[in-house]
This record gives C-alpha cells, sequence and structure tokens, in this order.
C-alpha cells in the first residue's frame, strides 16, 4: 500500500516562518515537520510514499535528496490543484488497491493499521480517520452512523453551526475509484469538493474511524497545535528541553519546555523559555530574555532584548535594546535600537507562484508595472516614539508607490532608505535600501533599482519622485 503525503500547501497560518520555508520543513523538536510524517508511515509499512509539493518544493526535495531506505517521489504540479486535485496529478487514480492520504502538518500516533483494516470491513471509497476537539469550527466535522458511516460532513460550519465534535485529522484511506469524481487541471479538495459530492452522489460510501481514547493527533500548521506536538515529543524523549548540534551557550538559562535550534549562538546571561523555539543559527546577544516566542533561522537580537509572546521571522535583525512584546515580525526587517514593536509588523516577501499568474510571460514593461498580492506589496512602516509601526500605507504597484513617497510621514522615508542612522540608532552595517530591494526582486526593474540605490538620504523624497515617475513615462513610452 502507498502513502501519499500533502505537502503542498503555502502555510499561511504559521506566517511569518512559513516565508522561508515550506510548512512541511517548519523544524520540530530540530527535525522538520515532514521527517517525522515520513517516519511514521515507514513504522507502519509504508515505505513507497508520494509528496505533493507546490510551494518551495526544491528546498523539500534537496532535504530528502539521498534518502534510500524509503522510495520518496516528487510529483510535478505546475500550479496548486488542491488536496484532492494534487493526488489525481500523482497518478493515484491509477492504483489497484487502497492508499493512505495523511496532511504533512499532521503528528500523531494514529494505529494506521487499524483505520485500513476498518476501510476494508466497511468497504467505502472513502475512511476518514476523526478525533473529538473543543474548537469544531475550525475543521471539517462528521456525524457518524452506528457502522460508522457518515451521514453527515461539513467542512468548518459556523460557531453556531457545529453539528459535531468529530472532527477530520486530515488523515484518510482513499479508493483509487474515488478519484473519478475529482476534475482533471483544476484546484479540487477533499475536504471542501471531494467528500461533499461523494455524500450526494455516493451515499453510504464514506466513512469515519474515530481515533482509540490515548491516541495523540495534532495540526502543527498553526502555532498551538504545533506547541502541543512539541510538548508531547518530550515528554516521550522524558526531557523538557532540547538543544541542537554546534550549539554555543554562555552562561545563560533555558527554561522549558523549549527547543533550541542548531548552530544557536546564546551569549551570557540569557534567559529563554518556557514555550520558545529558535529556529537554526539564531544569535541572541548578552542578557537578552525571550519568552513564549517562535524565532526564525538566521535572525540576529542584540544585546538587552525583551521577546515576549512573539513570532519573528527568518534572517531579522534586531538591534540592542529592542522590545518585542505581543509582536509579530515578518522575515528581513531591521528593528533600530531601542525599539518597541507590539503590533505586525510587515516587510515585503516574494512569494512563488504568488499573485503574477502563475508563471504567464509578460512583456518587460508588463512585469515592472504589474500589481503584486498582498504579500508582495510595500508595506511603508517608520520609527516614532520609540516603536516601528505601520504607517497605514501599502503599495501593490508602481504608480501607487510613488504616490505614496509623495506624502508618507518623511520618518518612513528614513526608515527604508536607513538615512537615520544617527538619529534612530541604527547601527552603520544595518544600512541598506528596502525602496531599491523591492523594485529589483519584485517588479524586476535592475536599472530603476540602481539608481534609488545611490539616492542620498539629503532630498531623498523628491528625487525618488522624480526619477520613478520618470520611468513610469518611459515604459508607457510616453
Amino acid at each position: 500500500m502507498k502513502g501519499v503525503i500533502l505537502a503542498g500547501g503555502f502555510g499561511t497560518r504559521f506566517r511569518p516562518l512559513t516565508f522561508t520555508k515550506p510548512k512541511p520543513m517548519i523544524p520540530l523538536v530540530n527535525k522538520p515537520v515532514l521527517e517525522h510524517v515520513v517516519e511514521y508511515l515507514c513504522v507502519h509499512g509504508l515505505k513507497n510514499i508520494v509528496v505533493t509539493t507546490t510551494f518551495l518544493r526544491e528546498i523539500i526535495m534537496e532535504h530528502f535528496r539521498g534518502r534510500e531506505d524509503v522510495p520518496l517521489s516528487f510529483p510535478l504540479e505546475q500550479y496548486p490543484l488542491g488536496t484532492a486535485g494534487s493526488v489525481k496529478n500523482a497518478g493515484m487514480e491509477q492504483e489497484e488497491e487502497p492508499f493512505v492520504v495523511i496532511q504533512g502538518d499532521n503528528i500523531t500516533d494514529l494505529d494506521l493499521q487499524k483505520l485500513i483494516d476498518f476501510h476494508y470491513e466497511a468497504g467505502g471509497l472513502v475512511t476518514i480517520a476523526l478525533t473529538r476537539v473543543e474548537d469544531p469550527w475550525n475543521y471539517g466535522i462528521a456525524l457518524l452512523e452506528s457502522d460508522g458511516c457518515i451521514s453527515r460532513f461539513h467542512e468548518r460550519p459556523g460557531r453556531g453551526k457545529c453539528f459535531s465534535d468529530l472532527a477530520s485529522t486530515g488523515i484518510y484511506v482513499v479508493d483509487p475509484k474515488a478519484l473519478a469524481f475529482v476534475p482533471e487541471g483544476i484546484p479540487f479538495d477533499f475536504a471542501k469538493d471531494l467528500f461533499h459530492m461523494l455524500h450526494s452522489k455516493e451515499k453510504g460510501k464514506m466513512f469515519g474511524y474515530e481515533l482509540e481514547e490515548g491516541e495523540f493527533w495534532a495540526d502543527v500548521g498553526q502555532p498551538r497545535g504545533y506547541l502541543q506536538a512539541m510538548e508531547w515529543m518530550l515528554d516521550k524523549m522524558r526531557t523538557d528541553v532540547v538543544i541542537g548540534q554546534n550549539v554555543e551557550i554562555d552562561s545563560s538559562g533555558i527554561n522549558s519546555p523549549s527547543v533550541i535550534g542548531n548552530g544557536v549562538v546564546l551569549e551570557e546571561g540569557c534567559s529563554v523559555g518556557p514555550h520558545t523555539v529558535l529556529f537554526e543559527d539564531v544569535d541572541v546577544g548578552k542578557n537578552s530574555s525571550l519568552e513564549q516566542c517562535f524565532v526564525g533561522e538566521g535572525t540576529m537580537i542584540g544585546e538587552a532584548a525583551c521577546i515576549r509572546d512573539a513570532t519573528i521571522g527568518a534572517h531579522c535583525i534586531l538591534g540592542r535594546d529592542v522590545s518585542v512584546l505581543n509582536g509579530t515580525i515578518w522575515p528581513f526587517v531591521v528593528i533600530p535600537d531601542s525599539s518597541t514593536v507590539d503590533n505586525i509588523l510587515k516587510r515585503f516577501v516574494k512569494v512563488e507562484n504568488g499573485g503574477d499568474g502563475h508563471g504567464i510571460e509578460r512583456k518587460k514593461e508588463e512585469r515592472i508595472l504589474r500589481t503584486v498580492s498582498e504579500e508582495e506589496a510595500f508595506y511603508f512602516n517608520m520609527c516614532k516614539k520609540g516603536k516601528v509601526v505601520h504607517t497605514g500605507f501599502v503599495a501593490h504597484k508602481l504608480d501607487e508607490f510613488v504616490q505614496i513617497v509623495k506624502t508618507v510621514d518623511p520618518r518612513s522615508i528614513d526608515y527604508h532608505l536607513w538615512g537615520a542612522t544617527e538619529t534612530e540608532g541604527i547601527i552603520p552595517y544595518l544600512i541598506y535600501n528596502d525602496f531599491a530591494d523591492w523594485i529589483r526582486n519584485l517588479l524586476g526593474d535592475v536599472q530603476l533599482a540602481n539608481k534609488v540605490a545611490r539616492l542620498q538620504h539629503e532630498d531623498s523624497r523628491d528625487q525618488l519622485v522624480g526619477m520613478i515617475r520618470e520611468r513610469i513615462a518611459e515604459l508607457n513610452g510616453e
């Protein structure tokens, strides 16, 4: 029997950590979630595994390259086809026996063989593993008859419309015949589409199997489930703190439960945890305190920082004496010394397949003048009375960008050009140009980006407006 791992999602519930890593590659106790899922299937005898991927698929494939103990295949998916569509794209309709489908963010010790045995005994097209939850509105829920047949199914009903607390775990046994109902080449999901279609067209052919008491399951695609799974794993390991390889800890304390990733550096006097996860290569300066937080890979935190109830994306740089209190910071953000962040601070991120027509060929001027997605938009931030805040202005295209530059608070221009080095306490080696980065990396206009990169602080607003207007006119043939 084959196993299929659905690993093609964008991981929106775990942003900003999933901007730079695909969700299945998020480390859980210092090992990618997907690796835990692969090992789970192997333990239950499923060693021929298909992994469906789209977003940042090269990262997933590279990690498993050379693994010889289990055959893994990664079918090419030109654009997202949904959960059921991706399984049909993988050729599973041609299989001669049922197969197991599991989400790439599921951590469980469900007895898979019992689920498979139940599926054969029931004789249906699909069997869904179910578990009781306190928040059924966040899941697909089912109502069962005495023989396990699903009499009613609804994907994420409203809070007042929950008729059951039995939630789909995202683990299914599927007969290949069920995929005949999945259309070719268009996005189509198991929960949103196929299950409802089967329920109406093939009544009595969809069954539910409830996890036994004591069996564990968690959806680690969001922080709450991730922490539940982390604590469950630590308990199984009979430890409450895990420290990765090549870690440097200088007279610092780690409070449980916490996980310290590979290559992390904790300078002296730091306090880390509880409920703290540091991804690989995080660097934390002297006398800093981190509690109930996630810190993405490669982030540098200066001395005397205070991080509480926060999520910090990858490759951020936080200066000395920075506080992040119940805040969320997207990747590649720089926070000046002595600043506080207590909100969501966004910076543009290039998203694969993220709003540019899934690879549609465009003329150069169309690429530069295009409207970008919400993730790729330019968010105008600024330093204000010791806080780094969002101004409320967001640009989705170049002409919108230049209109905002004309009117935005000058402190925002200083922040993104890093012309505020002396007044805002930004140390010199952190200086870079957000405006030039956005124009080069998102719009693809290297010529304009190089001009913007050479801007001086003096009269930068007028110069910036002038050169962008001139470039827009040139592209429009004026």
